[in-house]
């Protein structure tokens, strides 16, 4: 069989993702004599695939490799179907995982695939490749492939590659970096085995540090790069962590660094590095999940809360690189209250965005396996997502994904982030959960299901606000705040929040004249203000110019008690 080409192909989730798979996939065929023929084909899931199409039909591709994830396999597979009816003798592979745990079952509903492989697929997709263009090797001897051979469908046990036969695709001379995330890897497999993730059954493999430093060297040419670390859990032993941290700080600085982290396990060396490491060079993903240690240890996960929290608290104070923090609902053992009190918990340490999550059942993970077992009822088709266990109903963690969504209007957007602090921390007794149920009682569900413009979020939660002025004085001052930071006063601007500010002056700022509302805020208010960010005010008057995002300018903030050396006031 002569190969046109040989296409390798996935659908991204968002314009900034790219496939460390594919490159590495390609990478590793680079001897071979096939290794021309391989094309690229990365495009969005959510976009038209017609452009897509008429690029694979016009190369007439021999064989088709997918790298399938939970977001793209329904439309990898329509992709599937439309392919096999104009390239009737182009073999379609699915790899990915995905695809890989539900091998057996997807070449039994899918007559138009032909083979399915489980596990790494550098060098299973290269001897797939291989034996179809030369008949060189033999099925059953492919790792991990899935494949019909008469009426069964046979499974090759997965073989895993030596860390010397990793190939290190920011190396080959081919590859680009068109896009504002690079991918990276610096180890693979986990050295954890939580039972919710599909990593769990996977041998860890850390890469020399001298191949690490060489793909580092190539990163370090890159400007305006976040680079985001593939590795499950960069903490492979002390000094390794330790001198990995050092040299990412010191690179150049328009590259940043993307770093998923075990909490407890960050050393007093490495709280050092990210202390005087410059600001935004780095930005963590902490997966928490939960706080309640028997559901951690129903799902195999380690780790010692307080010293998790503590080290987190650390990092969110520093007030130089973003953290991200993750809590899954839905976990084995857990019932409404221990969610919400995880929940409580992690909102009060004020990250920088706080992610709430129903929990998957992933193919291929223990957690499915026993899921029966555990009287879980969850959605079959991909998300995968819980829908009640025997101590969590429906209805409940329905009620958690309300909360969710007003986490992502009202803090993860950076709308309403002083005003819902102050709210938990001076009217709820620091309980997010109860403020959210205050909001859905009193405000409606509306918050958090319809699709609202931010003026129509400051108009919502305005009224609730004023209705606990007696409560806590000072939350007018936040709100009003929070929405001098976004907008001035337009004719969206609610009523509460016009009255307030309309008491506006002439100002020149800078040699420019503009008119802008003045603010008092109290010590109260400013205590708090500072807590959540880099600013240290005092009590005083001051204007605030918004944000104005399409011009790449952040807001600017005015103190109008003290000679700021920017304005003077005319009337």
């Amino acid at each position: 069989m002569a190969a046109e080409s040989i296409a390798l192909v996935t659908l991204h989730a968002g314009y900034s993702h790219s496939s460390l798979a594919l490159k590495s996939i390609r990478a590793f065929a680079v001897n071979q004599p096939f290794f021309s023929q391989i094309r690229l084909f990365e495009h969005l899931v959510n976009a038209s695939h017609q452009s897509l199409l008429e690029q694979l039909i016009s190369t007439r591709p021999a064989i088709i490799g997918f790298s399938t994830y939970l977001w793209n396999i329904q439309a990898s597979i329509r992709l599937t179907k439309i392919l096999k009816q104009l390239l009737p003798n182009c073999l379609i592979v699915f790899g990915g995982p995905e695809a890989g745990p539900r091998g057996k079952e997807l070449l039994q509903k899918l007559p138009m695939l032909d083979y399915v492989i489980d596990g790494e697929g550098e060098a299973a997709f290269t001897d797939l490749v291989r034996y179809q263009l030369y008949k060189e090797g033999e099925l059953s001897e492919i790792s991990g492939l899935i494949y019909r051979q008469g009426d069964p469908v046979n499974l090759n046990p997965v073989q895993i590659l030596p860390v010397d036969q990793i190939p290190a695709p920011l190396l080959s001379e081919s590859n680009t970096f068109d896009k504002s995330l690079v991918y990276w890897e610096t180890s693979r497999g986990c050295p954890f085995r939580c039972s919710f993730c599909s990593s769990a059954t996977e041998r860890l493999r850390a890469f020399p540090i001298e191949r690490v430093e060489s793909e580092l060297k190539v990163l370090e040419r890159l400007e305006n790069k976040t680079v985001k670390l593939l590795d499950r859990s960069f903490h492979l032993g002390k000094e390794r962590t330790q001198r990995l941290l050092e040299r990412f700080s010191a690179t150049p600085d328009g590259l940043r660094f993307h770093l998923e982290l075990n909490p407890d396990r960050i050393s007093p060396a490495a709280m050092n590095v990210f202390r005087q490491a410059a600001p935004g060079k780095f930005q963590f993903e902490i997966g928490l999940q939960t706080l309640h240690e028997p559901v951690l240890d129903a799902i195999d996960r380690q780790m010692v809360v307080p010293k998790a929290l503590e080290n987190i608290r650390q990092l969110v104070e520093m007030h130089r690189h973003p953290v991200h923090l993750d809590l899954i609902v839905g976990l084995p053992g857990e019932d409404v209250v221990h969610c919400a009190a995880s929940l409580d918990q992690v909102f009060v340490l004020f990250p920088d965005h706080l992610q709430l999550g129903t929990l998957k059942l992933l193919p291929g993970t223990p957690l499915l396996a026993q899921a029966e077992h555990l009287g879980y009822r969850w959605d079959r088709e991909p998300p995968y997502e819980v829908l009640s266990h025997p101590l969590l109903s429906f209805s409940e963690i329905a009620r958690f994904k309300l909360y969710a969504e007003l986490l992502e209007r009202l803090w993860n957007s950076g709308y309403l982030r002083t005003t819902l602090a102050g709210l938990v921390q001076e009217v709820f007794e620091g309980s997010v959960s109860a403020c959210f149920d205050a909001i859905l009682s009193e405000i409606g569900e509306g918050l958090a299901r319809d699709n609202l413009q931010p003026d129509s979020l400051f108009s919502m939660m305005s009224p609730f606000v004023a209705d606990r002025l007696s409560l806590a004085p000072a939350l007018g001052e936040w709100l009003l705040w929070d929405y001098s930071h976004y907008s001035l006063v337009t004719r969206k601007t609610s009523k509460w929040i016009t009255d307030r500010l309309l008491a506006s002056r002439k100002m020149t700022i800078e040699g420019t004249r503009r008119r802008l509302p003045a603010l008092e805020l109290s010590a109260e208010a400013v205590a708090l203000i500072n807590h959540l960010t880099q600013e240290s005010l005092q009590a005083g008057r001051y204007a605030v110019w918004p944000r104005q995002h399409k011009k790449g300018k952040p807001v600017e903030i005015i103190p109008l008690d003290q000679d700021s050396g920017l304005l003077s006031e005319s009337g």
